[in-house]
């Protein structure tokens, strides 16, 4: 049975392991390189933690699925949406975003958003079905620069 929550300090090393295998699994749908991720210190990995809303999913045990989000002035940003590749297409996407999404509400938000990599069908097809609406609005990928990412957004009720 999968467990979704939200991460806390004592679950550093967790974060740690599972945010650099997403890097590493799919560099280039992120801003930032497990190299240097990576290099960062305990204390650099705990502000990151701390400094936004964190969600896992674990399998038995495993940390098969990360998820961050950050409030903003206009709404909160969704942001490191990642399953795991054994983990794929059993809905963890769908549970990983209905907590940020319950975050965000509970915080006030009139809406969710978000960059999806124009080329990065599968994640694109999956919050156009959670009900995210593309705007249109796009600019170039933060590490390829060759690459685009468009802004999707989803009005949440308050």
């Amino acid at each position: 049975m999968v467990l979704v929550r939200r991460l806390i300090p004592a679950d550093l090393d967790v974060f740690r392991e599972i945010r650099l295998r997403a890097l590493t699994d799919t560099p280039e749908n992120y801003g930032s390189i497990a190299a240097a991720e990576r290099a960062q210190s305990d204390e650099e990995w705990l502000a990151k933690l701390t400094g936004d809303v964190w969600f896992a999913a674990f399998d038995d045990g495993s940390a098969v699925g990360l998820v961050a989000g950050r409030a903003r002035d206009d709404g909160w940003i969704l942001y490191s949406m990642w399953v795991a590749p054994e983990a794929r297409r059993q809905g963890l996407g769908t549970k990983l975003m209905g907590e940020v999404r319950s975050a965000a509400e509970d915080d006030g938000a009139r809406e969710v958003w978000l960059h999806v990599a124009e080329d990065n069908d599968h994640a694109r097809r999956l919050y156009l079905r959670l009900g995210f609406i593309a705007t249109g609005e796009l600019e170039p990928m933060p590490n390829d620069v060759t690459r685009r990412r468009e802004r999707l957004y989803l009005p949440v009720a308050r």
